[in-house]
């Protein structure tokens, strides 16, 4: 019955610590993300080069596109495929700010056209050509004029998309135009590209401007158009719609508005507004983030016509980055709002807080790829140091991160596809390009294998080890039990009854003859050796003083018990090393001295014994020598000895050894080979390691 409780309890141990690692190496080694970015390679580029690659042909292999300028100064581009430059388009004037080109097969001959953005003198202007006949479908056609601010251009296009507006098989281009403290180019445009026909959103200070995203809002067939509209307070309040408001706007394929502008707040603000279904009806989730004081940022719906369906005032402690997104999940759709510093809040239709994930800093959105080519794109980030490109799921989940050792503000992206390998992110940030791998961490997705193995070989591990030590503690224990058995004996041998009546005896002479200062002196010593061996009965090694003190005081008694038949010199007690040695050691020597070398010459000679101590770097020896009849003629005399002494002191070397990983050996040899009465001399060495 012990044993079952023992052994369960062996197995309660081990599981209790198995789990306790495996929760430790899953904190300290999280699989933190489902998809790992890693870089492949790095390459410096020409001086204002920018190199995009994009499959035009629809094979499964991307061609490479350079934007230079030529050896007059003209924006020009480069096709390449397989290392070879098929053609070189020259244009006029220069490469418009950001999304200057865009490529879509807008006429669905199975082959992308080249759609770039240029401007000049004061104008913006677009151009685009058929990639397989080298064609020019448009050229040069204005768009629209723009402003400078303290002699610098002050517009940006945002990123373009093509799509069927008309349902007549031929796509549009719409685009956004953008600008900061000029505020006259806040457009967002629709261009007909077979009719050569531009519709542009009216004069105003707030403008649809990035994420433009087509949604039929009103469910009538047709293409609707949102995005986020900024608000930093550039034009006058007389302006229309003017930026010293917040703005929501919904433009149709016209690019008039769907129902008047809604005034929501002031500057300074942005506006991000999604597609979202709300009781099966479409409607907009918008994020309202005021940057300043006079305003409260907020969380809200709205129906097609711009009521608010609901609202939620939201508490944001300060004006960083924050962004807005919506899915779909489980036929539900949500709201996926980043804020404050790496906190991801999802919310559902009733704009219920279901759920709050850590995620980590960014600094600012870059740009959107569909990395994996699921339909779905990706959302690359900046970090907050500007050094470290992050990307995360369409709902900001699993970010991957991967650190670019340098800071980048302005930068392009592609996507580099080659039939049989997986599409590498070709990273462009001022002169030096990055290729990129991202893909699934295999370890996220065995990570429940992973752990489990962790668990079971831990937990395998723990119990063999908990075996292990029990049996080393057995074997420890048995080790100690025999070296006290041993020594046990060793003091039966050497406190024998008959040496202890001797002694009591001399003491007792000593007392009828009236020497009671010598007799109360060895008294003390003999209480003294009791006192030592009854203090240290307990343990198995004593100190080199403590034994050596024991030794002394023994020959001291023998001394009287003799009646001062030998002498003894003994170690200068200043000089003694702070070691531990066996119980009686040294006593087993000097005991074998007395009662072997010495008792064979009581009352013909007076003996002698002397116990030296030479110390070293290695090595620490102890010399007992006595000048008696030798080892030759002590087996003369002694034939009644056993020599149980030595064989148990050997015994406890070797434990000891085992015990205490101290190696003790001793040596036995005669004095003199060339005489009679030769002596003995033991060494004992004792290691310091």
């Amino acid at each position: 019955m012990h044993k079952r409780i023992r052994h369960h309890y062996e197995l309660y141990i081990s599981l209790s610590l198995a789990i306790v690692f495996t929760l430790l190496f899953v904190l300290w080694n999280p699989v933190s993300s489902k998809y790992k970015l890693a870089i492949q390679s790095q390459l410096k580029l020409g001086p204002k080069e920018i190199l995009i690659y994009e499959d035009l042909n629809f094979d499964g292999n991307s061609e490479k596109i350079r934007f230079i300028k030529d050896f007059i100064g003209r924006p020009a581009l480069l096709v390449e495929e397989k290392g070879q430059i098929l053609y070189q388009w020259n244009l006029k004037g220069e490469f418009v700010p950001r999304d200057f080109y865009h490529f879509a097969d807008y006429n669905g001959n199975g082959r992308k056209e080249i759609f770039v953005f240029t401007h000049q003198n004061d104008s913006i202007f677009l151009d685009a050509m058929d990639s397989n006949t080298e064609e020019k479908i448009i050229q040069h056609r204005f768009i629209s004029t723009y402003d400078k601010t303290k002699g610098r251009i002050d517009f940006s296009v945002y990123k373009p998309l093509c799509l069927d507006v008309d349902n007549n098989g031929k796509k549009e281009l719409v685009f956004s135009l953008a600008c900061a403290f000029s505020h006259t180019t806040r457009k967002l445009c629709l261009y007909h590209i077979d009719r050569d026909i531009l519709h542009i959103s009216a004069k105003a200070g707030c403008s649809v401007f990035r994420d433009v995203i087509p949604f039929d809002l009103d469910e009538d067939g047709q293409y609707e158009f949102i995005g986020n509209i900024h608000s930093p307070g550039n034009s006058k309040f007389e302006y229309p719609y003017s930026d010293q408001y917040s703005w929501l706007m919904v433009c149709n394929k016209d690019m008039s508005y769907t129902f008047p502008p809604k005034k929501i707040g002031v500057y300074p603000a942005l506006l991000q507004v999604k597609p979202f279904k709300e009781q099966k009806r479409n409607c907009l989730a918008a994020y309202y983030h005021h940057s300043g004081t006079e305003d409260s940022s907020f969380l809200a719906l709205f129906d097609s016509s711009g009521n608010t369906i609901r609202k939620l005032t939201l508490r944001d402690k300060n004006p960083s980055f924050s962004d807005l997104t919506t899915f779909e999940r489980n036929g539900q759709y949500k709201i996926a709002l980043y804020r404050n510093h790496g906190i991801i809040e999802i919310y559902n239709d009733k704009l219920v807080l279901e759920n709050s994930i850590e995620s980590m800093p960014y600094l600012g959105r870059i740009m959107k790829l569909d990395m994996d080519g699921d339909g779905t794109e990706e959302i690359l980030f900046s970090g907050i140091n500007r050094d470290q490109l992050i990307i995360t799921r369409h709902d900001f989940s699993y970010p991957a991160i991967v650190q670019l050792n340098e800071d980048f503000s302005v930068s392009y992206g592609s996507l580099n596809r080659e039939k049989g390998q997986s599409t590498g992110l070709v990273f462009q940030n001022g002169a030096y390009q990055y290729v990129l791998s991202y893909n699934k961490d295999k370890l996220y997705t065995y990570r429940y294998l992973i752990w489990l193995g962790i668990f079971l070989l831990s937990f395998t591990l723990f119990y063999f080890l908990g075996k292990a030590y029990q049996y080393y503690i057995r074997k420890q224990y048995e080790d100690e039990k025999r070296i006290t058995s041993l020594q046990v004996k060793a003091i039966e041998q050497q406190m024998s009854p008959h040496f202890t009546l001797n002694i009591l005896n001399s003491i007792g002479n000593l007392y009828e003859n009236h020497d009671k200062q010598k007799a109360q002196y060895y008294f003390g010593k003999y209480s003294k050796l009791l006192r030592i061996t009854l203090i240290s009965s307990g343990e198995i090694a004593v100190p080199l003083e403590d034994e050596l003190q024991f030794t002394q005081n023994y020959l001291e008694l023998e001394r009287l018990r003799l009646n001062d038949a030998f002498n003894f010199q003994f170690v200068d007690n200043q000089n003694i090393p702070d070691v531990k040695v066996p119980k009686f050691l040294i006593h087993t020597f000097a005991e074998n001295a007395v009662k072997h070398g010495l008792f064979p010459i009581h009352g013909i000679r007076e003996g002698n014994i002397n116990i030296d101590l030479i110390e070293d770097k290695d090595h620490i020896k102890i010399i007992i020598e006595d000048d008696g009849v030798g080892r030759i003629k002590t087996k003369k005399y002694n034939t009644l000895s056993t020599g149980k002494g030595l064989s148990i002191l050997d015994e406890i070397l070797d434990l000891y050894k085992r015990f205490e990983s101290r190696h003790i050996s001793y040596q036995i040899e005669d004095k003199y080979q060339d005489r009679e009465d030769t002596g003995t001399r033991v060494t004992i060495t004792i290691s310091n390691n």
